[in-house]
């Protein structure tokens, strides 16, 4: 993939947006769960909804997507690793162990996604980019240390999914990266990669035989507006995938668990930590530090990276 660098103050907003939205699904899913409506179901439908609302857009704007059997192949991959598993092990893990554990997952990917760049040898070692990793971490934890005490203890079999969830949206950072189809406009790649998640939730919806969520207002709204967050989340997803190298990108992760933490205290009376403050500062340190300009020796390392030789 072809990357086009932008300054740190105009991929910021582009950041935060991107994580609101994604990030919206925290709340939403409380409240769905208040209704009635199942886990996989939340994933499920919405995750239909908002792909069909982006392929008529696409549509609408672009016509029909080149090479859609790449396409389709890419969706399928981007899909499995960055929405359909870690996101059904996400809403296990909550279930088993209490949603202050189940952030936890939230605050690990760009340890992950750096690791695995650098295992793959996608990029050279600095310190630098360790240290501000290590900086977004700390603010991550400082965040959701607070809630950890509602999980209890954890056996090894849910921690071992714990990690699964990151290393997964880790190794989908470095794919999506590397395999980005090019020519293809945002919509197509966002519609293409929830579709990939609907072809492999729908065959588990169906084998676990699970009823219909409840026919009443509250159910289907909380489900229409995880849809709407959804699709405007994608749409703002893979403009940050074009700019953003995958470390940088990671750092979306942490949005989405200041905005699950600031809503749910809005939202659901639940309460807010004065590590706040200090824990976002951490974070826009760590972000601030890993957008510094590389050297020119990485800067080579990396163009050759991103374009795949």
């Amino acid at each position: 993939m072809k990357l086009h660098p932008v300054p740190m103050w105009s991929l910021l907003p582009l950041l935060i947006g991107t994580g609101v939205f994604l990030g919206l699904a925290l709340p939403l899913s409380k409240y769905a769960a208040q209704q009635g409506v199942g886990a996989l179901d939340f994933a499920l439908w919405p995750t239909v909804l908002a792909a069909l609302l982006l392929s008529m857009r696409a549509v609408h704007r672009h016509g029909r997507p080149a090479q859609p059997a790449r396409l389709l192949r890419f969706g399928l991959i981007a899909g499995l690793l960055g929405h359909a598993l870690p996101m059904s092990l996400a809403f296990y893990l909550s279930a088993q162990a209490g949603a202050g554990f189940a952030a936890l997952a939230f605050t690990l990917p760009p340890v992950f996604t750096l690791g695995l760049s650098l295992l793959l040898r996608l990029e050279p070692w600095r310190w630098q980019r360790v240290l501000a990793v290590v900086l977004g971490l700390a603010g991550a934890l400082l965040l959701v240390g607070s809630r950890l005490g509602d999980a209890g203890p954890a056996d090894a079999a849910v921690l071992l999914l714990l990690l699964a969830v990151p290393a997964l949206i880790g190794a989908g950072n470095v794919y999506r990266s590397r395999r980005l189809p090019q020519g293809q406009a945002n919509e197509w790649l966002g519609a293409a990669t929830l579709a990939g998640s609907v072809l492999l939730l729908a065959p588990l919806r169906l084998l676990l035989d699970l009823p219909l969520p409840p026919a009443e207002a509250g159910a289907w709204l909380a489900l229409a507006g995880q849809a709407a967050a959804m699709a405007l989340g994608y749409l703002l997803y893979f403009r940050l995938q074009r700019v953003a190298e995958p470390v940088s990108f990671s750092f979306m992760g942490y949005v989405i668990t200041v905005t699950g933490l600031v809503l749910g205290a809005l939202l659901f009376d639940e309460a807010l930590s004065w590590r706040l403050l200090p824990g976002l500062l951490l974070i826009v340190a760590g972000f601030r530090l890993i957008r510094l300009p590389l050297p020119a020796g990485a800067r080579a390392c990396h163009a050759q990276v991103i374009l795949g030789h």
